[in-house]
């Protein structure tokens, strides 16, 4: 393997390690110090209010939102695209990135849930799932990273603005909605989506300074 290459492997390492480290942290903070005092009385409170508020139209809104961001559409999603990518622009990097983005936040949200379980909300839940797998939230994570990182391909890769912007708006907007869906739900608690959020950034970050400098193209 290339200088170059086990150099950019090491950092991405690093960092993930780095990464998870602080999730772990903050995650045991939260459930054993922070979930007794006013941050874990906001999350309940939300919960609760959203759980009054369900109805059969916001179910069925709440399941679309989710599905953007579902493990299985995720990992399919994922395949095609990195085929795409490596058809349509004969180059490994485009491809390469978007893979480690999408995997590596997985790999850390697997890591981090399975180190630092956290009850669901105390609420009715609208589906299946891992009691004690509340933290974080690995939709709200996924989606920054799958969303995202097609948002930074289009700007590095084209020239096209309405797909640059229109990629954009989709990466802003999907993950919060996500986050939001999964709350409604019963499956989250905000504290949940937020560090969720924030683990995708940080990981999109470092994904796009380590594998797409900004002389790609």
């Amino acid at each position: 393997m290339p200088r170059d290459a086990l150099r950019r492997a090491g950092v991405l390492l690093a960092a993930g390690v780095l990464l998870l480290a602080v999730v772990v942290l903050v995650g045991l903070l939260l459930t054993h110090v922070l979930v007794h005092g006013p941050v874990g009385h906001l999350d309940d409170v939300i919960e609760r209010s959203l759980a009054r508020s369900r109805t059969g139209l916001g179910n069925s809104l709440t399941f679309a939102g989710t599905q953007l961001a579902e493990p299985l559409n995720v990992e399919v999603a994922l395949a095609v695209l990195v085929l795409l990518l490596a058809a349509v622009t004969r180059a490994v990097r485009p491809a390469l990135f978007l893979a480690v983005t999408v995997i590596g936040e997985s790999a850390i949200y697997f890591i981090a849930s399975s180190t630092v379980p956290r009850d669901r909300p105390h609420v009715p839940r609208l589906g299946m799932g891992d009691p004690i797998a509340s933290y974080p939230s690995g939709h709200a994570a996924a989606s920054v990273c799958l969303y995202g990182a097609l948002a930074v391909l289009a700007w590095r890769l084209t020239s096209r603005r309405a797909l640059q912007v229109g990629l954009t708006i989709v990466a802003i907007v999907v993950p919060p909605l996500v986050g939001l869906c999964r709350m409604y739900r019963g499956f989250h608690h905000l504290t949940d989506i937020v560090v969720g959020l924030l683990l995708g950034v940080a990981w999109l970050a470092v994904t796009t300074r380590v594998l797409l400098p900004a002389t790609t193209r």
